[in-house]
């Protein structure tokens, strides 16, 4: 039994579906289902049960998922046990991040981390929150870090590592560009640019403006940051998002300190009790919260923004 064919189960297993499972884990989809059927052939039982429209586990199936991250979680403590005999610090980790945490500020904390540990094999994926904490929890992702503090769970453990300020992103032409700051009033009746319910972006801009009779007006939603950040430099909006979501943005944008409810978001680092205590992984933890300063979501060896 390869544990690659195991870490492969245990993502369908999750997921119930091939497709979505083979997007998490970077496989084509061929890839997925021949791991599987490998995985099946080598313990001689069928894992899935395929005659409905949907994935289901069989009792064999379920059995396996039951010992499956134990199994996964002992492999790596041998590796890092023999890599400890060796005198070298070795195994694999794989960091989750949501898109604009992986673009700016993660490079930077595992090129250190890899230059300390040259032996690890790092892997960096990113995803939306509830895809980044499913991961944790399916064992396919060994950290993971999203904006806001993620809902208590009996598995899944977490830590604030620093508070990202939020800002106004407005087209350089907008009226208030001149300004420093804004608040909801200042934005009262403004096309807004969001992200669709659901999504952490979304959360930031309804919770800031919760308590006012009054807020801007929600003129486009979209399915990325990425795409907000070329409408507004488009003039098509204004957005509330993180200061280090704006950084990458051309001179057609202009950032302004929010200054309402809500002045920032906290940026979490969340990983599974129990793998938590593997040796890579309590090395990657305390890592983390060595690279990070209070009141900064950059790691100490990013580079100064411009």
């Amino acid at each position: 039994m390869q544990l690659r064919h195991l870490k492969t189960f245990v993502a369908v297993a999750s997921d119930l579906n091939l497709t979505r499972a083979a997007e998490r884990i970077h496989l084509a989809q061929s890839s997925v289902s021949e791991q599987i059927q490998a995985l099946e052939a080598d313990l001689d039982a069928a894992l899935f049960d395929r005659t409905g429209r949907k994935l289901k586990l069989t009792e064999a199936g379920q059995q396996l998922l039951d010992h499956a991250p134990d199994l996964l979680v002992r492999a790596d403590e041998v590796r890092t046990a023999v890599a400890a005999a060796a005198n070298t610090t070795a195994g694999a980790l794989t960091i989750g991040g949501l898109e604009t945490l992986c673009a700016s500020y993660l490079p930077p904390l595992l090129a250190h981390f890899g230059a300390e540990h040259p032996a690890m094999r790092l892997q960096l994926k990113s995803a939306g929150s509830g895809d980044l904490r499913g991961g944790v929890k399916s064992g396919a992702l060994d950290v993971s870090f999203a904006f806001g503090e993620p809902p208590e769970t009996p598995e899944l453990k977490h830590e604030v590592v620093a508070e990202e300020e939020l800002v106004v992103a407005l087209p350089a032409g907008h009226r208030l560009a001149g300004r420093a700051t804004a608040n909801a009033d200042d934005l009262h009746n403004e096309p807004f640019l969001v992200t669709e319910q659901g999504c952490v972006y979304r959360q930031m801009f309804e919770t800031a403006f919760a308590k006012h009779g009054t807020r801007p007006r929600i003129a486009v939603e979209l399915g990325s940051i990425a795409a907000i950040q070329k409408l507004v430099a488009e003039g098509a909006g204004c957005a509330l998002i993180p200061r280090v979501a704006a950084e990458a943005s051309d001179g057609r944008v202009v950032t302004l300190a929010w200054t309402g409810d809500n002045s920032s978001v906290p940026v979490s680092m969340i990983w599974h009790g129990r793998r938590g205590k593997r040796p890579a992984v309590r090395l990657f933890l305390d890592a983390a919260r060595q690279e990070f300063k209070p009141g900064d979501a950059r790691p100490r060896h990013a580079a100064p923004s411009r």
